[in-house]
């Protein structure tokens, strides 16, 4: 008797793990996938006419070309409604032109950007920025849980499109660790510290100033959890990436943007560190410091700059970036921006590695 209820115990703890692995296995399984090389482009507006009919021509030429050469995403910047000067849905024939050719669009949003300081004073004062002066400076804060409802509420609408992502960028505070000393932050730091950040010394010697760094941090990381929730909601794939600057340590620390985090909670499914640089042996040490932080948990698409504040980059050098996201495994990456992004380069890359 004994012996028949140990092997029945046997076969029940098999068939146990035979349904793990059936079940749980596929799910860990996502991030590690061979899917096909994402190859993306960040993309303005400015590159489209505001007459709808020569708009439409322009982006069937444009994304031909795209085509041609393998580009199958799209970052788009002021997609959404109201975003643009356009007078008709330009989202929608992004989508409509888009798809057509093979290609995935993600429209941007970028809670942290420069906002009309002027119409945000009329409209929502309490949104924004004050420094320790009392000074109101032009960005929302996103420590404001009013600020943060907004923005999921902006996506959202966007979400009844059919978008293949969204996609964040500025998602996070102003440089040079720009956060707000008003009232009601001041107010909500101090329910959890004992002390509103004015009341210490400014400088890492203070354990309360530095748990004030962490904290504006996880407000940002708030609003990115706040953002998937709302797109795992729907009934079907929606992507959520994020562009980061390139060294997590620093800008976990400088403007609140701790990416390691969102990697490890799988709040994103991929990031886009901006590697905008003409020194490919830093493009490669920043790139193998992404990927050790994201441990696998998520994609790693580096931005390779074109035309940015940072660098100009050569035909050979955006070859050689290339050729070192294959190297390193990424399975994709994301050209800044359209706007540079001219035949020349797509020509290089056409030849020597796509």
């Amino acid at each position: 008797m004994h012996t028949i209820m140990r092997n029945q115990n046997f076969r029940n703890r098999l068939l146990a793990f035979t349904f793990l692995i059936i079940f749980v296995l596929p799910g860990c399984k996502e991030k590690t996938e061979s899917l096909p090389e994402l190859r993306g482009v960040w993309l303005h507006p400015g590159l489209f006419s505001l007459n709808r009919d020569k708009a439409i021509i322009q982006m069937d030429s444009l994304f031909t070309l795209y085509s041609e050469i393998g580009i199958n995403n799209l970052f788009c910047y002021n997609a959404a409604p109201g975003e643009n000067n356009f007078g008709w849905d330009y989202l929608e024939a992004l989508i409509t032109k888009g798809h057509e050719k093979g290609i995935k669009i993600h429209p941007i949003f970028y809670p942290g950007y420069t906002v009309n300081l002027e119409a945000e004073m009329n409209r929502n004062p309490s949104w924004l920025i004050r420094d320790m002066d009392g000074k109101f400076q032009p960005h929302f804060n996103l420590a404001n849980p009013e600020v943060r409802k907004y923005w999921v509420d902006k996506i959202v609408s966007v979400l009844k499109y059919e978008v293949d992502g969204i996609h964040l960028d500025y998602i996070r505070f102003p440089v040079t660790q720009m956060y707000s000393y008003d009232t009601l932050t001041c107010e909500a730091f101090k329910k959890e510290y004992g002390y509103t950040p004015l009341e210490v010394s400014h400088d890492c010697g203070s354990m309360i100033w530095c748990e004030w760094i962490k904290w504006n941090a996880r407000q940002v990381t708030q609003l990115v959890t706040d953002i998937n929730k709302a797109i795992r909601e729907l009934d079907r794939k929606v992507v959520l990436g994020a562009d980061v600057f390139p060294d997590m340590e620093t800008a976990d620390v400088l403007i609140a943007q701790n990416w390691e985090e969102w990697a490890s909670k799988g709040l994103v499914d991929f990031i886009c560190p901006m590697l905008y640089t003409n020194n490919s042996g830093l493009f490669q040490e920043y790139l193998r410091n992404a990927l050790s932080v994201a441990r696998g948990n998520c994609y790693v698409y580096p931005g390779i700059g074109v035309h940015t504040a940072h660098n100009d980059i050569t035909t050979d050098l955006i070859v050689e970036q290339v050729k070192i996201t294959r190297a390193e495994k990424t399975n994709g990456m994301v050209f800044f921006s359209g706007y540079s992004f001219n035949k020349e380069m797509r020509d290089a890359l056409d030849a020597a590695v796509f």
